[in-house]
């Protein structure tokens, strides 16, 4: 866990893209050259900007430790993080099964922390409704962490707005594992 004042890590660009979020906590100049500071609370400000508002999506089903990695991770790099809670339609069309976990309990147990600012429940997550009604100017992708959005899953997303981010622990448990084996391997047989 980051101590409130250190400073979060800057995103770099790749070739591709996307900006690749580091987990490490150094530097103070973002990557577009705007001096950046950790706010009492841990997130982010940014000197002569507007506030920096982010987008994690995902369905949050068998809710674990590598998930609390990921939006804690987001959290660093933005101002605000808005988690977008994808419905059971979504996830029976991508993963063949509904989730394990009901949608309004998902979204409760997202909204209740920290690191989250709002949580919506959405059908998808198509561009300009990102960027045009929730104004957002970041959206995450994690790299292998289930349930949670990857840039292959965003697509129309304009690869100037994606940040991956690292991905999240694994759960310990070896039924929580076993669950979410199961389900992936569900899922890979509908693709």
């Amino acid at each position: 866990m980051r101590s409130p004042g250190t400073p979060p890590a800057a995103g770099r660009a790749r070739d591709h893209g996307y900006k690749v979020a580091g987990d490490d906590a150094g530097g103070s100049v973002g990557p577009d050259g705007i001096q950046e500071f950790a706010l009492g609370d841990g997130s982010v400000g940014r000197v002569g900007s507007v506030p920096r508002l982010g987008c994690v999506a995902g369905v949050f089903d068998l809710f674990h430790v590598g998930h609390v990695d990921v939006l804690e991770r987001a959290r660093r790099h933005c101002d605000r993080l808005v988690v977008a809670v994808l419905s059971d339609d979504w996830a029976l069309d991508a993963w063949g099964g509904r989730p394990f976990v009901p949608l309004l309990e998902r979204a409760q147990i997202v909204e209740h922390l920290r690191c989250v600012d709002e949580v919506v429940v959405v059908d998808d997550v198509p561009s300009e409704w990102l960027t045009g009604v929730l104004g957002v100017q970041t959206v995450f992708a994690a790299s292998a962490t289930d349930g949670v959005l990857g840039v292959g899953e965003l697509d129309g997303i304009p690869a100037g707005l994606i940040t991956v981010l690292p991905a999240g622990r694994g759960s310990r448990s070896p039924i929580l594992r076993a669950a979410i084996d199961q389900r992936q391997s569900r899922s890979s047989n509908v693709a």
